[in-house]
């Protein structure tokens, strides 16, 4: 559905964290980009006179899924994430301009204890479940160093490249219900 500021409704909409995914991609070996994601989420999106005018939420780093176990474990020690001194990652935009269905969000990212500035572009979506609730989608990415997240663990391969690249995507598409009605 084409989103107009006239048809956003105001309200707070809380994620469904069925419908969504957190989620990055990293260059592995300079070849391929290697995924993960959190499932453990919760957030909201919150609109007011046709207007977004916050999205927040936070990740559970130890929800980490990737396809190996082995590098799940290692991603969350203090090589990378450091989910034990730094149990979640969290989202807290600072300005979100709609134009029509485009969406750009400047924000802030914490991740290990550091907050840094992130901008993520993307799409917004509006529209009816079947069971009749109103619904709205947020569909964005953008780019990280990780190393400004003091994320530094790395290998240097024998032909000089990095095992893992400093810049890392994420890929955020996370769907929210207003408030009140049943996810």
């Amino acid at each position: 559905m084409s989103t107009t500021a006239t048809q956003l409704p105001s309200g707070t909409w809380n994620l469904d964290t069925v419908h969504s995914t957190v989620g990055f991609g990293v260059k592995h070996l300079g070849i391929n980009t290697y995924r993960g994601q959190f499932p453990g989420i919760e957030g909201h999106v919150r609109t007011e006179d046709g207007r977004v005018t916050e999205i927040t939420g936070t990740a559970r780093i130890d929800s980490l899924v990737t396809k190996d176990a082995t590098l799940t474990g290692h991603l969350l020690t203090a090589d990378f994430f450091d989910a034990e001194a730094h149990p979640t990652g969290t989202f807290r935009s600072t300005s979100v301009e709609l134009t029509g269905e485009d969406i750009r969000v400047e924000g802030e990212l914490t991740l290990r204890g550091v907050t840094r500035p992130v901008t993520l572009t993307g799409t917004l979506g509006l529209g009816q479940d079947p069971y009749g609730n109103t619904r709205i989608g947020v569909a964005v990415s953008g780019q990280i160093n990780r190393l400004d997240y003091g994320i530094s663990w790395n290998a240097v391969m024998d032909n000089g490249v990095p095992a893992v690249a400093e810049r890392v995507r994420l890929d955020w598409e996370v769907e929210a219900v207003l408030a009140g009605a049943e996810a």
